[in-house]
């Protein structure tokens, strides 16, 4: 069964961020935009994306503040962000979890982009149409 089903994107990715503040990780999950019904393969894409990015917060960034952003645009387009004060990293390609997100992006047509730098945090950005 799909960890999403049944319930509203939305409310999965709230329950990924609770997990993380019940980690000691002060996390806030911003929505903006109508949020609206996506396919169940877009729908599982971000969820996982959130999973993956929220993953390595809590084990690799050692970070005191996250936030994890989720826009359901006017232009069709849904975004999720997920940015950390952490540790950053001199790569961007990172390991199995990331290839993983681009590839489940990538059957769906839409683009992930990683921001990050050492101790200046890291940002993982996905864009969908939905």
């Amino acid at each position: 069964a799909s960890p999403i089903e049944g319930r509203p994107l939305p409310e999965a990715v709230e329950a990924l961020a609770e997990e993380s503040r019940a980690a000691g990780i002060n996390i806030e999950l911003d929505v903006s935009g109508a949020p609206r019904p996506l396919s169940p393969q877009t729908a599982l894409a971000l969820y996982r994306s959130a999973q993956e990015g929220m993953t390595n917060v809590r084990k690799h960034a050692q970070v005191a503040n996250a936030e994890i952003k989720l826009d359901y645009g006017e232009d069709g387009k849904v975004r999720l962000t997920i940015n950390d004060d952490g540790l950053g990293s001199e790569k961007v390609d990172g390991g199995f979890g990331l290839l993983g997100v681009r590839e489940r992006v990538r059957l769906l047509d839409g683009e992930v982009n990683i921001r990050t730098a050492p101790g200046q945090g890291f940002v993982l950005e996905v864009e969908v149409s939905g």
